[in-house]
């Protein structure tokens, strides 16, 4: 968690620094150059945003009718009957190919086998792991305490399962397309992306006609300072940040009942930034 903070603070702080010379470059290829590393060093953000979500909510739960794997968004129930084996992969001098991507807190994703097999990967570290082998998947999870880990399994194994749980897998796309099954929701998904594209397109439009520009205006409307008319783009590229952190944002809270008029309160507050910004480009280019 700390590695991640610190990463996260850092990447911010790059992207501040980069729209901050972008706001004030003279030359449009030095202000392009600092706006697409300011991009980029933030677009980062809300992944390492989330995987810091996922490890606080990440547990692995025993019982006698099956597994069940939570990491963040995802979810996996795994029957009782279901499970094959389970042992650790270390202890069976196992080699297995691991994540490429992969970051104390955060070996996550599918990795294919020598042996032609996939294995899912939602463990916080690559060693000392634990291998779950079902009937036709494979799992790699890592808990604090491996061999507390397998002896509970066994412990529980032994008494049997009268009913085991039902095989449900759950991933974070799921809430995006149970969103958009919702029609109040799926208007307000497509209103505020196309607000939001739709401010882009039209300011990279007026810009061939915009040489010199104005960020600043007197309380009469009038200009302050004249700057190049490129760094117009700074607008939607702001508007575009806020319509990402409001659209995970919403989906955070659509997953649940008790918070979805939140979700829902996101994107109608994305649409109306875009608007804001949209008038607020709109009065700029009256003025000059």
């Amino acid at each position: 968690m700390i590695l991640h903070g610190v990463v996260v603070l850092f990447l911010a702080l790059i992207g501040a620094i980069g729209l901050l010379e972008a706001s004030l470059s003279e030359s449009v290829p030095k202000f392009l150059l600092y706006l697409i590393l300011s991009i980029f060093f933030i677009g980062f953000i809300p992944l390492l945003i989330y995987r810091m979500f996922a490890l606080q909510r990440a547990r692995y739960l025993l019982a006698r009718d099956g597994i069940s794997l939570y990491w963040g968004l995802r979810r996996e129930e795994i029957p009782i009957n279901k499970i094959t084996w389970i042992g650790s992969i270390e202890q069976n001098r196992m080699v297995i190919s691991k994540p490429v991507l992969r970051i104390p807190g955060a070996v996550l994703g599918v990795r294919d086998q020598p042996d032609g097999k996939s294995v899912e990967f939602l463990a916080s570290r690559d060693t000392n792991l634990i291998l779950v082998v079902t009937s036709d998947r494979m799992f790699a999870i890592s808990p604090v305490n491996e061999i507390e880990f397998l002896s509970t399994y066994r412990k529980l194994s032994e008494y049997g399962s009268l009913a085991p749980i039902q095989s449900e897998s759950i991933y974070p796309t799921f809430i995006l397309l149970r969103s958009w099954a919702d029609r109040a929701a799926r208007a307000l998904l497509i209103s505020s992306t196309v607000l939001a594209l739709g401010l882009i397109v039209w300011v990279s439009l007026i810009i061939p006609d915009h040489s010199m520009t104005a960020l600043r205006l007197n309380p009469n409307g009038s200009a302050v300072e004249f700057v190049p008319g490129i760094r117009l783009l700074l607008l939607p590229v702001l508007n575009t940040f806020f319509f990402i952190a409001d659209l995970l944002l919403g989906l955070f809270f659509y997953r649940r009942e008790d918070t979805r008029s939140l979700g829902y309160l996101m994107w109608a507050s994305s649409a109306l930034t875009s608007l804001l910004f949209s008038g607020a480009i709109y009065f700029i280019l009256q003025a000059t």
